[in-house]
């Protein structure tokens, strides 16, 4: 009762306060370029997506609670909440009511109100995110005037007894327990985001999802000036000499870690040199390192789709395995994306021993994947890829185009920005090596 009472009293303060804003504020003034906010989960995405606009000309900040010291340097982001300074006519609600964590924040949604235009955010939400009161918050955020674009990363919308895939759905139980118990709140946001939210940009994982209003099939960005391509290819066959699969799996159960490891230790056995090398918890500078000078194969994943990892060793220029296997997440990217251009070998772990054979045996065939594969993240994950995506959202949402956001992507349409450059060109049907490049 306690606890009603006081959560009570906290939401008529913070409405008033939110009151007052809007009263001082006035409205949003749509000729001007818009202000950008990235955050607040610490994801990588968000840092290359502002570094991708501010270089479009764009005041473009991340804001953020934390960092993941594991992965991430606090250099990483521009801002955290707890740089942000409460003005002096709410410290006294600090003094006063410490007991009242809500107030204690308001002062960084106000700050937020103020100085964005277009808040870019996951299925979480924000600074309330984790309280009962985020409702409150977004809402607040559209009468400002402020414009909310959805760009989800994984566990912010993932209700696994919704999934299509029961092994995906599997693997996350086996890594990320805790996420089955979060369903009522994921269910409670995606909703409101799919009534609310002025742009959702999906990716492969969509199994929830009511509505998308652009389709790329995932929405990782590269600075691929960042990630140099190889410049001379290790032309062993693993019987002249030593062939080496990388791997960089933080969480082994969602990456099929272990079917590839047993698929390397059968190769072996066999008398073919090919050596696993797992990168587990490794600074992004020194797997960058490590990819260009060392790599001649990555396995992204075997389970599901491809994330961050995958678009890293393509700008590398290495042959990429992941997991393109399952209909229900890809002939829609095949038909009305850009999956067919992708040069990634589709695999599993039932078959992930006879593609990497093929992979280890055949020089070639790695190299003209990994060149293909550079291409690609260049046309479809780089800043420049980002820059255009971003420009044809913010001109809908913001200066109200008549921008055709569903066709982005569409292969049959002419002015879509699959065909306004060259296309990516690879041997791979359907992302499967053809029969014949397959050994004997």
């Amino acid at each position: 009762m306690l606890f009603r009472l006081r959560l009570s009293f906290e939401k008529q303060v913070i409405r008033f306060l939110f009151y007052l804003h809007l009263k001082k504020a006035g409205r949003k003034n749509y000729s001007l370029k818009p202000r950008l906010f990235w955050g607040a989960q610490p994801i990588l995405n968000f840092k290359y997506w502002n570094e991708a606009l501010k270089s479009d000309g764009y005041d473009s900040k991340t804001l953020m609670t934390d960092y993941f010291e594991t992965i991430n340097k606090k250099e990483d982001f521009d801002e955290y909440t707890s740089d942000i300074k409460r003005p002096l006519f709410l410290k006294p609600f600090g003094y006063m009511w410490r007991r009242f964590p809500h107030l204690e924040k308001i002062h960084i949604i106000l700050y937020i109100a103020k100085k964005f235009d277009i808040i870019n955010t996951s299925y979480l939400g924000i600074i309330f995110k984790d309280s009962k009161l985020w409702k409150e918050e977004l809402l607040f955020y559209k009468k400002c005037g402020i414009k909310l674009v959805v760009l989800p990363y994984g566990a912010d919308y993932q209700m696994y007894s919704k999934l299509y895939s029961k092994s995906w759905q599997h693997v996350l139980l086996i890594n990320y327990p805790k996420g089955a118990k979060q369903e009522p709140i994921i269910s409670a946001k995606v909703e409101f985001f799919t009534q609310h939210a002025d742009c959702i940009m999906a990716g492969f994982e969509y199994d929830q999802a009511g509505r998308w209003d652009i389709l790329p099939y995932a929405i990782y960005p590269m600075d691929c000036t960042l990630w140099k391509p190889k410049q001379k290819y290790n032309g062993n066959n693993g019987r002249n000499g030593v062939v080496k699969v990388y791997h960089t799996p933080n969480h082994r159960g969602v990456k099929g870690t272990e079917f590839l490891m047993e698929a390397v230790e059968e190769l072996k056995k066999e008398g073919l040199m090919v050596e696993l090398v797992l990168l587990e918890k490794i600074k992004n500078d020194k797997v960058r390192e490590l990819l260009y000078s060392d790599a001649d194969i990555l396995v992204e994943q075997l389970i599901l789709g491809y994330a961050l990892s995958a678009i890293e060793g393509m700008a590398t220029g290495l042959p990429v395995i992941t997991n393109f296997e399952d209909e229900m997440y890809t002939r829609v990217f095949r038909r009305y994306s850009y999956l067919n251009e992708c040069p990634m070998v589709s695999s599993c772990p039932e078959r992930i021993k006879e593609d990497l054979r093929i992979l280890v045996t055949n020089p070639a065939l790695r190299e003209e994947l990994g060149k293909a594969g550079r291409k690609f993240a260049q046309k479809y994950h780089s800043y420049d890829a980002m820059k255009a995506i971003f420009n044809a959202i913010f001109d809908k949402i913001w200066y109200n185009k008549p921008v055709d956001l569903i066709n982005f992507f569409n292969p049959h349409k002419k002015e879509s920005y699959n065909n306004r450059t060259e296309k990516v060109i690879h041997p791979l049907k359907e992302n499967r090596i053809p029969a014949e490049m397959k050994q004997p």
